[in-house]
């Protein structure tokens, strides 16, 4: 039976990336691969309940072929619940690229989207 879903997202830089997701949104490394050195190939960030892995691009590649692109394009969004997306929101407006201003949805929640360094789009509701 299912327990847990976890994104591994395909980055240019897991370096880059895993200092846009400390920095801006507050995440933790808990893991790295190698776990130190110039060029990270893979890394899990974890916040609260919440846990995202990293995999430089060439390196998912290598593992599933299939993943082969010359240019990443992101294809997917990630959806994440706070207690305040207020407070949320006024926190990281004038430190990221906004994606779409906080808004009402039509079904009724409170919600706003930002980019990640890598163009993906995260959208922050409550």
């Amino acid at each position: 039976m299912y327990e847990t879903i976890t994104t591994n997202i395909m980055v240019k830089n897991v370096k880059e990336t895993i200092k846009f997701y400390e920095e801006k949104l507050g995440f933790k490394k808990v893991l790295s691969v190698p776990e130190e050195g110039k060029t990270l190939n893979f890394a899990i960030l974890n916040k609260d309940k919440i846990s995202i892995m990293l995999q430089e691009k060439e390196n998912l590649i290598s593992e599933y072929p299939t993943l082969k692109t010359d240019k990443i394009v992101p294809t997917f969004t990630l959806f994440i619940t706070v207690n305040d997306v207020l407070a949320m929101y006024n926190e990281l407006k004038d430190k990221v690229k906004i994606a779409k201003e906080l808004h009402k949805t039509f079904y009724g929640k409170d919600e706003f989207a930002i980019f990640d360094n890598n163009g993906n789009v995260l959208t922050i509701s409550c």
